[in-house]
């Protein structure tokens, strides 16, 4: 399970909920679950859905729902690389997750969006 931070997600923020990835229209503190936010669900041909006192520990579990990944799991990103999450961090300006890959030498860790790492081991697979 993900911790969940003491800072706030940010208005603006792009955040899984309901069925996809939405911004958070507003942020206020809260006595118990420290912030609540309001999302608001658009889809495209759809009419709004307004999210009203969603907690950060909600967040952050629709978060840890939608991770294809956490860390210390291993991906293939070749014929014979195997390479493990080292961490990863969600991205509020993308709406997605970032994850750390072990480089092939201490100290050569690399940084790939989850889409990114997607297709890179599809292209594994395909080819």
């Amino acid at each position: 399970m993900m911790s969940i931070p003491k800072t706030p997600c940010p208005v603006g923020g792009l955040v899984p909920w309901s069925r996809g990835v939405w911004p958070i229209q507003w942020r206020g503190p809260h006595a118990v679950l420290h912030w609540v936010y309001t999302i608001h669900e658009k889809p495209p041909n759809g009419p709004l859905h307004i999210h009203w006192n969603v907690s950060q520990a909600d967040i952050v579990r629709a978060m840890e729902t939608l991770a294809a990944y956490k860390p210390g799991d291993h991906v293939q990103l070749g014929p014979v690389v195997r390479r493990r999450i080292l961490q990863r961090k969600w991205s509020f300006e993308r709406g997605c997750f970032f994850y750390r890959i072990e480089g092939a030498r201490t100290g050569r860790e690399w940084s790939l969006s989850e889409v990114e790492l997607l297709e890179r081991m599809k292209a594994v697979v395909e080819g």
